[in-house]
């Protein structure tokens, strides 16, 4: 069972933000190559984004992000509240030319 004070926190965060990625370390230094290609694109693409570092609370972040939807690894994007994938799938996203129509 989640941390549900965290839960409400993590739910907040993503209803403030439009476009939102919880990743390994910052846009300025990720500390996995996946974060790092998911900073890459949203640069690439000049996107506007908050990023939350999930290292400091790893396991309890997961579980709040299982609980919420459904998806335990990072990094996570979420779009106007909706989580669209990690790192493969926002790639996918991207030259198909769909990350930018979201």
């Amino acid at each position: 069972m989640a941390d549900q004070e965290l839960k409400s926190k993590v739910e907040e965060l993503i209803a403030a933000n439009p476009v939102l990625l919880f990743m390994k370390g910052t846009p300025d230094a990720p500390r996995c190559g996946f974060s790092m290609r998911v900073v890459q694109i949203l640069d690439s693409m000049e996107a506007e984004y908050g990023a939350i570092d999930v290292l400091p609370a790893l396991q309890p972040l997961r579980e709040v992000t299982t609980e919420i939807s459904d998806w335990q690894t990072f990094p996570q994007l979420y779009v106007n509240g909706e989580l669209l994938g990690g790192a493969d799938i926002i790639q996918e996203m991207f030259e198909a030319g769909e990350l930018g129509e979201a």
